[in-house]
C-alpha cells in the first residue's frame, strides 16, 4: 500500500537551525537507504528551486500506517528535532503515468 509522509519542517521559525539539518543529511539519507525499495521517492518542499527546506516529502511502500509512523520516528531529521509535524495518508490511485505505473509494477512484483 501506498503512503505519502508530508513534513513541515522548522526553519522557517528557526533558520539557524539549517546547520543542524546540514549535518543530519548524511545519516537522513543514509536512514532512507537503508528503507530498500520501501521508499519509491523522497524529498524536500522548498518556495523556490534554491529556498530554504519548508518540509518533506516521502512516498512509500508500507504494509500499513503503523510501519509508517514507526519510520518517521527512526528519521534523524526527526530524532534531531527539525520537523515540525508530520502527516501520513494513504495514497490512492486517481492517475499515473505510464512511467510511474511502470515502478508501481516492479513494486507490486517485489
Amino acid at each position: 500500500m501506498l503512503f505519502i509522509v508530508h513534513f513541515e519542517d522548522i526553519y522557517a521559525d528557526q533558520p539557524e537551525r539549517l546547520a543542524d539539518r546540514a549535518a543530519h543529511m548524511d545519516a537522513h539519507l543514509a536512514f532512507l537507504s537503508a528503507l530498500g525499495d520501501r521508499v519509491v521517492a523522497s524529498g524536500a518542499l522548498r518556495e523556490t528551486e534554491n529556498g530554504v527546506p519548508q518540509g518533506g516529502l516521502w512516498i512509500v511502500n508500507a504494509t500499513n500506517k503503523a510501519e509508517v509512523e514507526a519510520w518517521v520516528q527512526e528519521d534523524p531529521f526527526w530524532k534531531a528535532g527539525l520537523r515540525k509535524s508530520v502527516r501520513v495518508s494513504v495514497w490512492a490511485k486517481a492517475v499515473w503515468s505510464p512511467a510511474f505505473a511502470d515502478c508501481i509494477n516492479v513494486i507490486n512484483r517485489s
